[in-house]
């Protein structure tokens, strides 16, 4: 998801302290640089009063991670990163068939992520999902999944990719 973006060094990206370590070490793998951010009493996710103060000019995105089935304060996240033009990732390993009003986790931000891991709602035993809205993000995110083999062959590859492609299971 972060690569898709075209996020890498010299980038921040903003997370909740409250988070399982996966999150913070995707914003390590690409060269980046994440920012931490309290966790809300009520919640225990991001506490969205409290992000502003952490933006700066090398900001790119805020990762939203949904904890224990409670989705984040989408509306005032959004508003946030229209306000500052940062990309809205959403971690929705722990929400999946959650719902904010009448949507559904992981449909709101510019593109989002479900682990599949076997203690996680819906399991393949290891693996996760990527998710988006739009078109060009997904075609990078299924490049790079399958170490990004080009159009021409199997061994000509366009980037650096990795091999993330799904078990048989």
């Amino acid at each position: 998801a972060l690569l898709a973006l075209g996020i890498g060094k010299e980038d921040e990206v903003i997370v909740p302290v409250f988070t399982y370590i996966a999150s913070v070490n995707a914003i390590n793998y690409v060269g980046a640089k994440p920012i931490f951010v309290d966790a809300d009493e009520y919640d225990w996710n991001i506490n969205v009063n409290k992000i502003e103060e952490k933006i700066t000019p090398k900001t790119k995105a805020i990762m939203a991670v949904h904890l224990f089935g409670a989705v984040c304060e989408i509306s005032k996240l959004k508003k946030i990163c229209k306000k500052h033009k940062l990309f809205l990732i959403e971690d929705t390993s722990e929400a999946f068939g959650s719902r904010y009003g009448d949507k559904l986790a992981g449909t709101f931000g510019d593109i989002s992520t479900f682990s599949l891991y076997a203690n996680k709602t819906i399991t393949a035993g290891e693996g996760g999902l990527v998710c988006s809205n739009s078109k060009e993000l997904i075609d990078i995110a299924n490049n790079l999944k399958n170490h990004a083999v080009s159009e021409q062959g199997v061994y000509d590859h366009n980037d650096f990719g990795f091999n993330f492609r799904m078990t048989n299971i």
